[in-house]
C-alpha cells in the first residue's frame, strides 16, 4: 500500500446558479495506522485543525497600526489579530465583531509628552484583569492588552492589561 492521504472538497449546501458553498478537508493516516484522519477543514470563514499544530516556527501577524491621534478606537475581534496603537491622548477602546474563542493583541505607547494617559478598555471592570475599566499609562510607557471573547458578545470577553 502506497502512502494515504486524500484532500476533499465537499459542498456545504446545494449547488445553484447564486451559490455554490464548499470547504476543503485534508485527510491522512498517522504512522503506524491505515486509517484516514481528517486534520484540517478550510472553508470561506475559518481554519480548523485537528489535532496540534507545531509552532516550530509560529505564526507572523502583520499588526493594524495606528499611529494618528486617536481618542476613539473599535477593535474588530473578528476582523484582526494585531493592534499597535500609539496614542498621544487619552483613550476609549470600544470592541465590536465578537466570535466565539478569538484572542486579539493590542500593544498600547503613550507618545505623549505631555503625561500620563487615562484608557478605557472597553470591556466590563468584572471581566478585566485590574478590576476596573480604566487604567493609565505614563509618558512613553506601553501597555499590552490581551482580548479573549469567550461566547461571542462583549458579557462573555475578557481583557488581560499588562502595563508599567
Amino acid at each position: 500500500i502506497a502512502g494515504q492521504g486524500k484532500i476533499d472538497i465537499v459542498a456545504t449546501e446545494n449547488y445553484t446558479d447564486a451559490a455554490t458553498g464548499s470547504r476543503i478537508e485534508f485527510w491522512n493516516s498517522k504512522t503506524g495506522s491505515n486509517t484516514l484522519v481528517k486534520i484540517a477543514t478550510f472553508n470561506s470563514e475559518d481554519v480548523i485543525f485537528s489535532g496540534e499544530v507545531n509552532p516550530q516556527k509560529g505564526f507572523i501577524y502583520t499588526p493594524n497600526v495606528i499611529s494618528s491621534n486617536v481618542t476613539t478606537f473599535n477593535i474588530d475581534i473578528a476582523n484582526s489579530s494585531l493592534y499597535k496603537i500609539s496614542c498621544n491622548a487619552s483613550l476609549s477602546l470600544s470592541l465590536s465583531g465578537f466570535k466565539s474563542g478569538k484572542v486579539v493583541e493590542v500593544w498600547l505607547t503613550n507618545q505623549a509628552t505631555g503625561g500620563t494617559q487615562t484608557i478605557t478598555h472597553g470591556c466590563s471592570a468584572m471581566n478585566s484583569s485590574i478590576n476596573s475599566t480604566t487604567f493609565t499609562i505614563p509618558t512613553t510607557s506601553s501597555a499590552y492588552l490581551r482580548y479573549f471573547s469567550i461566547d461571542g458578545d462583549l458579557a462573555n470577553t475578557y481583557v488581560s492589561i499588562q502595563h508599567g
